[in-house]
């Protein structure tokens, strides 16, 4: 049977925190290993789930969760912070699991508060010499600084698997090789994901861990915690550092799966509280709130960011570029609809929402469409106005025409409306592969596709006749942030691509019904050349060119929403 693994957010003060959840029966919280995010905890979560309520958090500033407001927090932070998020959840007393970085935050969170803690298990704890935590603070900790040619990828590829080959990644001698398989592609470019997610500041919480009190810790646990070394993981070499200290320590089986089933027995000794319902994320004042709503195909969840009264009021709806997803057009939500609702939606295996039904790479105009339509019943919207950015507008078109009634405006900022034999010339090859490869060549095939698009049109007919005459967005960390949201479900890339392309959008626009629309776009756009055709299929349609900003879009938007 599979078990069925939720998401969510629970607001913490001025902070948000990403979580999952599965399972029932008394609470066990689990804290993942730096530089990764909860989905590392899957395997764990899954087996802990038969047994428990098992939740699995993005600690702060990895994944969905925010940052702590600290320059150089330590563990001790990270602990106090989870005490509060359990108080936000009404959890009181819990049991606690961590891996590597991980672990160190559950013991911490033992020490500190034992009235909240029923036990903590250390699966990989860092006990550091503090000759070891110095040398890992002063070599370990490579910042991450994007690079015009997309060679910061690579780097990133090879240092992250890197360390699943040597313990430190950085030490490349047989006395450091790693006693263990090196994992897939695939889960290398997950981790590869979760450090792009956490961005240079990934070394913030990692340093912290290098900072912890190692077993000085011992003295001050006043609860149960376990100390488990299992057979091939990098910090089995720290056993000999438990000899007579009279920690609580238990060797696991080297197979993964035996060590989770072992470590389950070992928090079946003292169970936390069972956990009341997750709570409704909480607004923050100058933010949208996160949610996830449940999906109509496949069963997973959509990634939804909102504002506001959504079934009392006409919200705008906002579509993301394809591929894509709504974290690149955050910036513009703070201020887009000033004063009315607002929803922003990562469409189905995009972004943070799951992947559908469909085989893997197969995706579909309909199926995007579909969600929404399927959202919009459950949320009791009547009628929205449609903003969508660059390939959504092939779905907000769609939209339009199938819901007719319920579209009371349509923004296309820069359509691909192209003519038919360019459809048919570009959609099957306009996108490379995504699929991840054990070389990490995959990341480059799409930086410099993202990359050449700005300088060629096509990106691969790179003729002088060819060249872009408008401002390239060439920006190394605004690239980087595009090749990341694009990625997040790799096999669906290439595919997500050819369905825009593909879709008959000057046919559609010839045919849709007569709906008040705004056609904007910048010289900077992708699709600008097409603003054009689109206006002249939709005589009725207000056009208007803007500069490349989000500050010029928004204005433009509110504009034209403000005549209706």
């Amino acid at each position: 049977m599979t078990t069925r693994i939720t998401k969510h957010f629970v607001t913490v003060g001025n902070r948000r925190v990403h979580y999952t959840r599965a399972g029932s029966g008394p609470a066990v919280c689990l804290f993942h290993p730096s530089p990764c995010s909860a989905k590392r905890m899957r395997p764990q979560q899954v087996v802990f789930a038969s047994r428990f309520t098992a939740l699995a958090f993005d600690t702060p500033g990895f994944g969905l969760s925010d940052k702590l407001p600290l320059a150089k927090p330590e563990l001790t932070d990270f602990a106090d912070a989870f005490a509060e998020t359990l108080t936000a959840l009404g959890i009181e007393r819990t049991a606690v699991y961590g891996n590597h970085t991980g672990a160190a935050i559950a013991v911490e969170f033992a020490a500190r508060h034992p009235d909240r803690c029923a036990m903590a298990l250390a699966d990989g704890y860092p006990a550091y010499s503090s000759a070891s935590a110095e040398d890992r603070l002063r070599r370990y900790l490579e910042p991450i600084v994007p690079k015009w040619d997309g060679s910061h990828l690579l780097w990133l590829w090879y240092r992250y698997r890197e360390q699943h080959v040597f313990w430190p990644w950085h030490d490349h001698d047989l006395a450091h090789r790693a006693d263990t398989d090196v994992p897939d592609a695939e889960f290398l470019h997950q981790g590869v994901i979760d450090l792009l997610d956490a961005g240079d500041d990934y070394r913030i919480g990692y340093a912290a861990a290098f900072r912890g009190r190692g077993l000085k810790v011992l003295p001050d646990l006043k609860v149960p915690v376990c100390f488990t070394l299992r057979p091939g993981d990098s910090l089995y070499k720290t056993k000999p550092m438990y000899e007579g200290t009279g920690a609580w320590v238990v060797e696991t089986p080297r197979d993964p799966l035996a060590a989770t089933v072992r470590e389950m027995e070992l928090l079946s000794q003292h169970p936390g509280d069972v956990p009341p319902e997750a709570p409704a994320c909480k607004p923050i004042e100058g933010r949208t709130t996160t949610d996830y709503r449940s999906m109509e195909f496949g069963g997973g969840s959509l990634f939804i960011r909102s504002r506001g009264g959504l079934s009392t009021t006409r919200p705008v709806l906002l579509i993301h570029d394809l591929p894509g997803s709504t974290a690149l057009v955050d910036p513009m939500l703070g201020t887009l609809g000033r004063g009315r609702s607002l929803l922003a939606v990562d469409l189905p295996g995009q972004g943070q929402s799951d992947a559908t039904h469909l085989p893997p790479g197969l995706v579909e105009i309909g199926t995007w469409v579909g969600a929404l339509r399927h959202l919009l019943r459950e949320m009791e919207i009547a009628e929205v106005d449609v903003v969508a950015m660059g390939g959504g507008g092939a779905v907000a078109v769609e939209l339009a025409t199938s819901m007719n009634e319920a579209v009371r405006s349509l923004t296309l900022v820069a359509p691909p409306c192209l003519d038919e034999a360019a459809r048919t010339d570009l959609a099957p090859r306009y996108a490379p592969s995504a699929a991840p490869e054990m070389d990490g060549t995959h990341l480059l095939r799409v930086w410099h596709q993202l990359r050449d698009q700005e300088l060629w049109w096509p990106w691969f007919d790179r003729r002088r006749q060819n060249s872009r005459n408008a401002p390239p967005r060439l920006d190394p960390l605004g690239l980087t942030i595009r090749l990341r949201e694009a990625v997040k479900n790799p096999a669906a890339y290439a595919s997500a691509w050819e369905a825009v392309l593909r879709y008959p959008l000057p046919e559609r626009l010839a045919a849709m019904p007569r709906v008040p629309t705004l056609l904007t776009a910048s010289k900077s756009d992708l699709f600008a050349h097409c603003l054009p055709r689109a206006a002249a299929l939709m005589p009725h349609a207000k056009v208007v060119e803007v500069e490349d900003s989000d500050a010029a879009r928004v204005a433009a938007i509110e504009a034209f929403l403000a005549g209706r």
